[in-house]
């Protein structure tokens, strides 16, 4: 049951207390122990998170807008049980996810009750060093689920099989943000965007100013996400240019600030760095700007050499000489940001070539919010040319895929080469991505490309260049040029 006192708030938004309480809302009041329990007298609005017809979580609206949520509740899409219907698996009807909850009761409201809205809202903004730019009081946004959407992980089943999803987050700054996180999750390819009238910020703005035709107006009329073809400025959502990235290295700042959605290629000689770098500036995007990292290594052993690269490169030291405190803290930094990739070579029946990485690249993406794939390095994965094709071509092709991928799910791809035979008399300077193995594609298609090698000897001269040789994007992403990192050889890392 709804309190009055809600009925009269819902009617004020274009609402009924029918709808709502179709939808499972009701009025409640908190216990002594803090849990809060349904009353048709009580001053608290309840929005219910319920699957399979059950109630797994809520949040709470009470006085002066403060919002909380149910301890150790479940996050699960506001109306998920909507999920399951037949109508949205075969296509007939499209599924619209909202911002928040009033916005889906809108919808629904509106007559297309295929909706549902996300638990938390719009992740809060970050600064370009993943910290927060506010934190309002009573907010009900759990700071760190703009990298752990678990409701989607929780029905990636039922989700799977709609065809057809309409992104409806708020029409502002972070709306825009929740969108973009959503469309790259849910495959870019089933997704279609809505355009509110001038005014309007969401759907409950919608239904309230222009009512229910409108809201369903919208909804029919939504745009797909541009994936390939002609299209109009019009039919392109609201965007801002390429928001860049620090590496954590102010000198490698000032020629390269990596950019999600990017293709990166990284080469050099053997010996000279190239893998540590890479590792590093991973380490780096994690710790910097909380990004969630896959590293797909076909090379060198995960444990304990590639997980104590990282580790190091996060507690700036040596892992194997840290404290005990410090290990800990890095242990608990590496299984928050780092999903590793590597295939079972026990198992001789699986093909672990460029599409079951692809496979696992996605997987990533959806259950753990990867925003950068760290492939090290390209010549031990699996190649299977086809038996009509060149090994350029081959190169050509696989690299068009992971490029696909970079864009379609707005991740930082760097892939790890190893440069030509024919290229061991140059010096790091003059190795180009023209030198890299197999094909020149690795030119042609880069959106960044790094050379990473010693100046001197390599055996003494821990002097290493970082030489920057091809950025798309200028001057938004940096230029092209070089600068000169040391490698701290007691602790493995650049400085």
């Amino acid at each position: 049951m709804i309190a009055e006192k809600h009925s009269k708030w819902l009617e004020g938004r274009g609402l009924t207390t029918q709808i709502a309480e179709h939808m499972g809302c009701y009025s409640g009041k908190r216990e002594l122990g803090g849990s809060v329990h349904q009353d048709e007298t009580g001053d608290i609005f309840v929005f219910p998170f319920i699957r399979n017809g059950v109630e797994v979580g809520a949040k709470y609206r009470g006085a002066q807008k403060s919002f909380w949520q149910k301890k150790d509740g479940r996050k699960q899409f506001f109306n998920a049980d909507i999920l399951d219907e037949p109508m949205l698996h075969d296509g007939r009807a499209a599924l619209v996810i909202t911002e928040g909850e009033v916005d889906a009761l809108s919808v629904a409201h509106s007559g297309h009750h295929f909706v549902v809205s996300v638990p938390d809202g719009a992740p809060p903004p970050r600064d370009r060093n993943g910290q927060l730019i506010r934190v309002v009081e009573n907010d009900p946004i759990n700071v760190d689920q703009d990298v752990k959407y678990g409701f989607i992980v929780n029905d990636w089943d039922a989700l799977s099989k709609i065809p057809r999803i309409i992104i409806a987050a708020d029409n502002d700054e972070a709306g825009q943000r929740l969108a973009e996180e959503l469309v790259r999750r849910l495959d870019r390819v089933r997704c279609s965007f809505v355009v509110y009238p001038d005014g309007c910020k969401d759907f409950n703005d919608v239904l309230v100013q222009y009512g229910p035709e409108t809201v369903l107006d919208i909804i029919k009329n939504a745009k797909p996400y541009p994936i390939d073809g002609l299209f109009k400025e019009q039919d392109f959502p609201p965007a801002e240019p390429i928001k860049t990235y620090s590496t954590g290295w102010p000198l490698v700042d000032s020629y390269l600030t990596p950019h999600l959605g990017a293709f990166m290629v990284v080469g050099g000689f053997p010996g000279h760095g190239k893998s540590t770098w890479t590792m590093q500036l991973v380490a780096n995007l994690a710790k910097m700007h909380k990004w969630p990292i896959a590293v797909a290594s076909f090379e060198m052993q995960i444990s304990p050499y590639v997980t104590h690269a990282i580790m190091g490169a996060a507690i700036g030291g040596k892992f194997a000489d840290a404290s005990h405190a410090l290990k800990e803290k890095a242990t608990v930094f590496i299984n928050k940001y780092f999903t590793f990739i590597a295939p079972n070579r026990s198992d001789l029946d699986t093909e672990h070539d460029i599409d079951w990485l692809l496979d696992k690249m996605q997987t990533s993406v959806i259950r753990e919010g990867v925003k950068c794939v760290l492939i090290d390095p390209w010549n031990e994965i699996e190649h299977r040319k086809r038996a009509d094709e060149s090994q350029t071509e081959y190169i050509g092709r696989a690299i068009k895929k992971l490029k696909a991928f970079a864009m379609q799910y707005n991740v930082l791809v760097i892939v790890v080469v190893h440069p030509t035979k024919a290229s061991s008399q140059m010096d790091s300077e003059e190795l180009g991505l023209y030198n890299l193995a197999d094909s020149s594609h690795w030119a042609n298609k880069a959106d960044l490309g790094v050379i990473v090698g010693r100046i001197g000897d390599p055996e003494y001269d821990t002097t290493t260049g970082i030489y920057i040789k091809k950025i798309r994007y200028q001057p938004d992403a940096g230029k092209i040029g070089y600068t000169v990192l040391n490698f701290d050889t007691k602790n493995r890392l650049f400085r």
